[in-house]
């Protein structure tokens, strides 16, 4: 983050702190049930958002070394991410082209791929290197062969791709707008990955969204976890469809008397970038986590979330371990344990008609601002004030 932004923040953190102010949308903002719990609507949704748009399916440390790969599942297609040989990043449907299997699971390092069923094998950049009995497929060229590639870029240490393969080149200028300069500020590239975990709440995507969109229940559902490391003040910036919210801590108070050159706001923040439609990129006071959030392909009420946690230096001490574990396991116990039990609560309500809308209040914006863009690109009406 630029030092003029982390100055001009600071300073806006501080004045809502001493007056108990936050950030306010203009009116409060009704968002329907219906679509939390509409199959149709679902449907729709993972067609519009989740097959011909960017997005972000991983940080550049996932994949640090050429010839390393990550298998990844969770747009609902079977993906693989790989660095090439060259340090390339790319991306492939994981569907051998000979009868359909899966030529990899997991993570790692390797040379090529080797499918289990016929040993087809391809190169790390999806090319195919050889097949047994090659006499039989004469007519079949090899490179008509190779797997689906599909559209991916890296950019300032993020991984994007479109999983539809007939979809063209991705350009993030538009998308990204202002947002990548302050993302590229953050180095994600020269972070390590510490470890992935992933979640699946029996919530609708974005009610798991909405989770991490205001600080309102901060002093009620977190309070004897996060809630005494943050004070309720916020704000919401917006870059497109992207946004980014800023909690302080309570630390924060130490920058009132720094001077602009020796400021440093980000050891006393929470950073949450909102990448459109359904990624976070948080910074945590020294670490980045990378949160994705997915419908299920099963049903509207159930998604899955992964998170991503990596730090500065590589963990190589059990006193660093210990360190980072303690951070880790904060963040999953809040969301595991206090945000998606809660949500599933609220997901199980939908079916009982006790209401047939959400009330966000003013002070809720990224809520209402997320959700007013998701229910304008899907073309559906607004709930009736």
């Amino acid at each position: 983050m630029e030092m003029r932004e982390q100055s001009a923040l600071t300073e806006k953190l501080l004045r809502h702190i001493d007056k108990g102010t936050t950030d306010l949308a203009s009116s409060p903002y009704k968002q329907p049930v219906l679509e939390y719990t509409c199959p149709e609507i679902a449907q729709l949704e993972k067609t519009l958002f989740f097959r011909s748009k960017p997005l972000c399916v991983g940080a550049s440390p996932i994949i640090k070394e050429s010839n390393s790969y990550v298998t990844h599942d969770l747009t609902g297609k079977p993906i693989i991410l790989t660095r090439n040989e060259q340090g390339k990043f790319q991306a492939f449907l994981n569907v051998c082209r000979h009868r359909g299997a899966r030529v990899a699971e997991g993570s790692g390092k390797r040379n090529s791929f080797i499918c289990p069923y016929h040993a087809w094998t391809y190169g790390m950049n999806g090319k195919l290197i050889s097949r047994p009995e090659e006499e039989c497929f004469s007519k079949s060229k090899k490179n008509a062969a190779s797997l689906r590639t599909l559209p991916s870029v890296e950019r300032d240490g993020l991984l994007w791709i479109i999983p539809d393969p007939t979809e063209s080149l991705i350009d993030l200028e538009e998308p990204l707008g202002a947002l990548g300069n302050e993302l590229s500020s953050y180095n994600f590239e020269n972070f390590h990955h510490y470890e992935t975990r992933v979640l699946r709440p029996k919530i609708n995507w974005k009610l798991s969204i909405d989770t991490f969109l205001e600080s309102y229940h901060f002093s009620v559902l977190h309070k004897n976890s996060i809630n005494p490391i943050f004070y309720r003040s916020q704000t919401f910036d917006k870059y497109g469809l992207n946004f980014r919210l800023v909690s302080p801590r309570k630390t924060i108070g130490e920058l009132k008397n720094s001077s602009p050159a020796s400021l440093d706001l980000l050891p006393h923040i929470v950073g949450i970038y909102f990448l459109f439609p359904n990624s976070f990129v948080i910074w945590q006071l020294d670490h980045l986590e990378l949160w994705e959030i997915y419908p299920s392909v099963n049903t509207p009420g159930e998604s899955v979330a992964q998170m991503s946690f990596f730090t500065p230096e590589p963990v190589r001490s059990k006193q660093e371990k210990e360190h980072w574990e303690k951070n880790l396991d904060l963040v999953m116990h809040v969301v595991e344990n206090e945000d998606f039990p809660l949500g599933e609560g609220i997901q199980s309500g939908f079916s009982s008609q006790a209401q047939d809308y959400l009330s966000f209040g003013t002070s809720e914006p990224a809520l209402s601002y997320f959700h007013n863009s998701i229910t304008a690109a899907l073309g559906l009406p607004k709930a009736a004030d």
